[in-house]
């Protein structure tokens, strides 16, 4: 599990959304996850199935992490999530409007959207590779033709399994619209992301900002790489270029950009895989750049802690995040005894991160130590 938080325009606070009381109008199936408030209704979407939630149960938000695309909710079926609420992450979840939907020990009602109902059971057997695509691929979805699915129409996802039966990808859609079935004919592969070189810094990071919140992931990376690289150059007389921190948000803004990408390929594999390896491994090198850049980032901290997270498990690497973490969480919103700066609203979410590298670390370390008699018994048969 790899938990992060996201980039922002700079030091500001809290992703947290906290606005409580009633809505000026009712929200519906088709509202974004982002724009959900506390107090809004959410339901965990058909096929999940994990220890404190599954496919149907519905609950109140708590807090919604926008930055990070994940809520605490607190559940209807205290039975099985516990009395406390629960962090899910945003690709588990869909909007439940109205009250309902589903009752303990019974099966969820279907939605009446088909943006945010649940996938169709496969029909066959399930393959990692079909055509000219595999497993984790980027896709864009086009030429959809039903009232129904034309929204569908230019959105991002990644290609989980293609059932050979349906002839159709399981695709993972962004901005939370979950698991679509999608034939082949309405895929294609995005367009390479296109920067304006004439555009100032500023403005390049305000766009690598907005692209990331509209999920345009390699969109944001191409503004901030082309950022960092004008402030980077030998002589470069910009004003930007002089400020150390300014450049240590950028490098630190881009590393969360690779960290949601390691989990978005990532998914819920049990195995890290080459591809989301290579996105914590940027952000790995991303956030220690921040770092050397403004050592009292307590942000860039964090990202590196979720970096090395993101990485082949070890006990080097979970005491490295440990490490990292724990510098990252002495930190205050004004400074901390070393003069880290951590928002206090990243505080629980850190406390979070570093309570599972812990964990990490005892697993790790549990591993590594022989059976005495699984020894004796190689032994024996030598």
């Amino acid at each position: 599990a790899i938990a992060c938080e996201a980039p922002s325009s700079g030091r500001v606070a809290s992703a947290a959304v906290r606005v409580v009381g009633p809505r000026p109008l009712a929200f519906a199936m088709g509202t974004p996850l982002e724009e959900l408030r506390t107090g809004d209704r959410v339901r965990v979407q058909g096929g999940r199935n994990f220890e404190k939630f599954h496919g149907g149960m519905e609950g109140t938000i708590v807090e919604n992490n926008v930055e990070s695309k994940n809520m605490m909710v607190q559940f209807d079926d205290t039975s099985t999530s516990g009395v406390d609420p629960v962090t899910v992450a945003y690709r588990h979840l869909e909007v439940a409007p109205e009250r309902g939907g589903y009752r303990a020990g019974h099966a969820p009602a279907a939605p009446s959207q088909p943006t945010t109902s649940a996938p169709e059971k496969p029909q066959g057997p399930l393959l990692d590779e079909h055509g000219e695509w595999k497993m984790r691929d980027l896709v864009q979805l086009h030429g959809l033709q039903s009232a129904a699915a034309q929204e569908l129409n230019g959105k991002l996802g990644r290609l989980r399994r293609f059932d050979s039966v349906a002839e159709r990808w399981e695709v993972d859609v962004r901005h939370g619209l979950g698991i679509k079935r999608i034939k082949e004919d309405n895929l294609v592969r995005p367009a390479k992301p296109e920067v304006d070189k004439a555009l100032l810094v500023a403005e390049l990071k305000e766009r690598g900002n907005k692209a990331f919140q509209e999920q345009a992931y390699e969109e944001s990376i191409a503004y901030y790489s082309v950022a960092v690289d004008l402030l980077e150059e030998e002589g470069c007389d910009l004003p930007e270029a002089q400020d150390p921190k300014y450049l240590a948000v950028l490098y630190s803004n881009r590393a969360q950009v690779y960290i949601t990408l390691c989990r978005e390929v990532h998914g819920e594999e049990k195995i890290i895989g080459r591809e989301a390896r290579s996105y914590a491994m940027k952000a790995n090198m991303d956030s220690a750049r921040a770092i050397e850049l403004d050592p009292t980032f307590g942000k860039a901290y964090y990202r590196r802690g979720c970096a090395v997270l993101g990485m082949a498990p070890s006990a080097s690497r979970a005491k490295e995040a440990i490490h990292c973490l724990e510098i990252a969480i002495s930190g205050r919103a004004s400074g901390g005894a070393d003069g880290i700066i951590l928002p206090n609203a990243m505080r629980h979410e850190v406390s979070g991160l570093l309570d599972y590298a812990k964990r990490r670390l005892d697993a790790c370390v549990e591993a590594a130590v022989p059976d005495v008699e699984q020894c004796r018994e190689n032994c024996r048969q030598q």
